[in-house]
């Protein structure tokens, strides 16, 4: 007789790398809030997943040493490119017959001036940022090579303290004239 659960297992690790290269030492940064588990550093390349809170708003910036690709996983997420959302609120919300959105899997590449941002619903949000890091800079958490709003009024980089105001969802995108959709 066949173990539902086994048959389950084995299907989902072998769809999800949900293991990664997670290193012994920096595996899981407090990021203000938000987690960021580093999964893989070789060389100038890493992978970290970020786990944010519900009504969380990461404001516009920049990553000056950072080129990274940001993908989609789970939750309620708007993420901005250029001042402008990059799916609407009606793909946010659209899942598929597992309760996954169709999103899933769905990337953005962000270059090292390109200015992005980010709205997290009720539900949270979990995404993947795969970063090639450049000017010789070591791969550290991207919220210190981070140039815009800070995150919270004790967020800092490398270069000193950032300049911290209470954050709306324009904050994440500055050219947009519709909220996500939690905000109505």
């Amino acid at each position: 007789m066949e173990d539902k659960l086994d048959v389950f297992l084995h299907r989902y690790l072998n769809k999800a790398t949900i293991l990664g290269r997670i290193p012994t030492n920096n595996a899981v940064k407090d990021v203000y809030g938000i987690y960021g588990i580093t999964q893989c550093v070789y060389k100038n390349f890493q992978v970290q997943m970020f786990v944010v809170p519900p009504m969380t708003v990461i404001p516009e910036h920049t990553h000056p040493n950072v080129d990274s690709y940001e993908v989609y996983c789970g939750g309620h997420i708007m993420f901005s490119h250029g001042g402008k959302w990059v799916k609407t609120n009606e793909e946010v919300q659209e899942s598929d017959e597992y309760d996954l959105n169709v999103l899933r899997g769905k990337k953005i590449r962000v270059k090292p001036n390109d200015l992005h941002g980010g709205c997290f619903g009720p539900s949270g949000g979990v995404f993947l940022s795969i970063q090639h890091w450049l000017n010789d800079v070591t791969p550290s958490c991207v919220s210190k090579d981070y140039d815009g709003i800070a995150l919270d009024s004790e967020h800092t980089t490398d270069q000193g303290n950032l300049n911290f105001k209470e954050l709306t969802w324009q904050d994440a995108a500055s050219l947009e004239d519709t909220p996500p959709f939690w905000i109505n």
